[in-house]
């Protein structure tokens, strides 16, 4: 039991990549609220190694007014439906124009449960090789490099890596033992 019925639900705003909507509530103790919920489709996010490297890309983040190295990643807007490998393989070239060999899934997370149900599907990309990236006019401006898994480390422990999405789903990997 939730302890928290929806009594009325309103939307707020909607764009092709998400809706935001706000219910009015009724706790378990009878006061009532209201709840924000942003709701996007799941997405991918995608730990591509060689050797004792992995495949970063930066691009400039609008809200933070920044350039960010983060991990590659990505959702299908126009079919949010698709097989999770499927949008992590089409994504890893997109963005880096990378093709794996092999992909193998590492797990899902919940990127903001407070206020969000989108989560992520975690794949490691084993086996690279080098084809054409297809950025997205979403995307202009955005790179992507080869980086030691040691400075990869290392910009997450200085802060220097905040994507908390590209920090999650590198520990699990490491934590699971895919990532020596």
């Amino acid at each position: 039991m939730t302890g928290i019925k929806t009594l009325t639900t309103t939307e707020i705003y909607r764009n092709k990549w998400m809706r935001l909507r706000e219910d009015r509530i009724l706790r378990a103790d009878g006061n009532e609220g209201i709840y924000s919920v942003v709701e996007k489709a799941d997405f991918v996010v995608i730990i591509a190694r060689e050797g004792d490297s992995l495949y970063v890309v930066e691009q400039f983040r609008y809200p933070l007014k920044r350039q960010t190295i983060e991990l590659p990643q990505g959702a299908w807007e126009c079919n949010p439906d698709a097989d999770p490998g499927e949008v992590a393989a089409g994504e890893l070239r997109e963005e880096t124009g990378l093709v794996a060999g092999t992909m193998r899934r590492v797990g899902y997370q919940k990127l903001a449960q407070g206020y969000s149900s989108q989560g992520y599907h975690i794949f490691l990309a084993d086996d690279l090789r080098y084809d054409q990236p297809s950025l997205d006019p979403e995307e202009v401006g955005l790179t992507a490099r080869k980086m030691p898994i040691r400075e990869f480390e290392a910009l997450i422990r200085d802060g220097l890596i905040s994507d908390a999405t590209s920090v999650a789903a590198f520990l699990l990997a490491k934590l699971k033992g895919m990532i020596d």
